[in-house]
């Protein structure tokens, strides 16, 4: 309770500092910036949060580049990207991303997330474990025009592998004082 009223004060505060130093006046680019912000959070809830694609191309341009797919995957085009999403939803089928927080400049938006899932399905040679897995996450995406034209982002890979019994989890740190 004491840290989500110390994360509510802290948001009311970066509020008022920000309606402070807009001077309360009609910001175009901090229109732009919103409306990034919001078009990136119904994307997360629309596409990924509800393992559909359907409305795919009413967020990212045809020209979408995905500059860090997953390997073997093409992050280029609506079509690739259609794909690549759903490999993801029948392997982890109750995939969310939970918006941890979200920062926007004109056309520029940055997301801190951190995304959970179980691995009910195969994910190419990887055989699902039932396991599940919460890692944290960053996405970096441009937007134009009301559409995502470029994506680049990091997820913690090894976490997850590791929490769905993919790999071996790393070795304990040594005793201090031992080499």
């Amino acid at each position: 309770m004491k840290r989500t009223l110390s994360l509510l004060s802290c948001i009311v505060m970066v509020a008022l500092l920000s309606s402070c130093m807009k001077g309360g006046g009609a910001n175009p680019s901090s229109a732009i910036a919103d409306s990034n912000k919001a078009k990136t959070q119904a994307f997360y809830d629309q596409i990924i949060n509800a393992h559909s694609v359907n409305n795919l191309d009413n967020f990212i341009a045809t020209s979408f580049t995905d500059h860090n797919p997953d390997p073997g995957m093409n992050g280029v085009g609506i079509e690739n990207n259609k794909k690549n999403f759903m490999m993801w939803f029948a392997s982890m089928p109750d995939v969310q991303i939970h918006v941890d927080n979200m920062v926007a400049d004109s056309d520029m938006v940055w997301v801190m997330y951190h995304m959970t899932a179980t691995m009910k399905g195969d994910m190419g040679p990887m055989k699902a474990t039932g396991k599940s897995c919460n890692v944290g996450g960053i996405d970096v995406i441009k937007i134009k025009d009301g559409k995502a034209t470029d994506r680049w982002g990091y997820y913690d890979q090894m976490a997850m592998m590791s929490q769905l019994g993919l790999m071996p989890p790393p070795p304990p740190p040594a005793p201090a004082g031992k080499s």
